[in-house]
């Protein structure tokens, strides 16, 4: 499963009424060990409501309380959203998530608050589209997706992140996905599915995501390579011509 499975899902109630669709989710830093990082990450609840200005601007977290004036008008759009916990949801479909609750008997937490043991983070605002750096500050591609690994109990964890074409284009969905994912089959030597990075290689989670290993040790280094050589040193005037 990917977190882009989730993500943007339409969410249905225990009485069949759609109330909203899957804006982001949150995550607990209380699975098992995964490498340096430490605790691996597991789905906490779904946020539904939309993942917009505020959620980027960080409004959703109870310690960013300014500019006053923006905190006020852009933090409304944050508090109060109802979210599902992974023992909420009865099934997941294509494009669709049912609950086994009615809509108002959901959570509606103020704000993305940290628990006292653990840590909460946000998919959307901390995790995608962060760019990938390694040891020697070199970009290693970006978070495009998450990998979910599904366990017999408890929610799933994340165990790989997902960067590239071919974990973009399911990100983007409809016609523009179906084309970005068909050129990169295309032009893929491999299967065409997405360059994967374990999880246990993530150092850290700041404004970008450090690595432990060299960008030339990932899949996403194949990838860019592959551009280069066969597509890229082709148009005339590069340099790599």
């Amino acid at each position: 499963m990917r977190l882009s499975d989730l993500i943007g899902s339409v969410v249905v109630d225990a009485e069949g009424d759609e109330i909203g669709d899957v804006g982001d989710v949150w995550l607990m830093q209380d699975g098992p060990p995964m490498g340096v990082f430490g605790a691996a990450l597991r789905v906490d609840r779904l946020v539904i409501g939309r993942f917009g200005l505020a959620s980027r601007a960080g409004y959703e977290r109870p310690d960013v309380r300014g500019p006053v004036i923006l905190a006020r008008l852009l933090g409304r759009g944050t508090k109060h959203r109802p979210v599902a916990s992974w023992s909420d949801i009865a099934a997941i479909e294509e494009g669709r998530i049912r609950l086994r609750r009615r809509s108002g008997d959901l959570e509606r937490p103020p704000s993305l608050e940290q628990p006292a043991t653990g840590r909460h983070w946000s998919a959307g605002l901390e995790l995608l589209d962060r760019q990938l750096v390694d040891p020697d500050g070199m970009m290693a591609g970006k978070v495009d997706d998450l990998r979910l690994e599904l366990r017999d109990e408890g929610p799933p964890i994340v165990t790989e992140i997902l960067a590239g074409p071919g974990a973009l284009a399911r990100r983007i969905g409809g016609r523009p996905g179906a084309w970005i994912a068909s050129v990169h089959a295309r032009l893929h030597t491999g299967s065409g599915d997405p360059a994967a990075i374990s999880f246990g290689v993530v150092g850290k989670i700041g404004d970008h995501v450090t690595l432990i290993v060299s960008r030339k040790d990932l899949a996403t280094f194949e990838a860019e390579a592959w551009a280069r050589d066969h597509v890229i040193a082709k148009i005339p005037g590069s340099s790599e011509a």
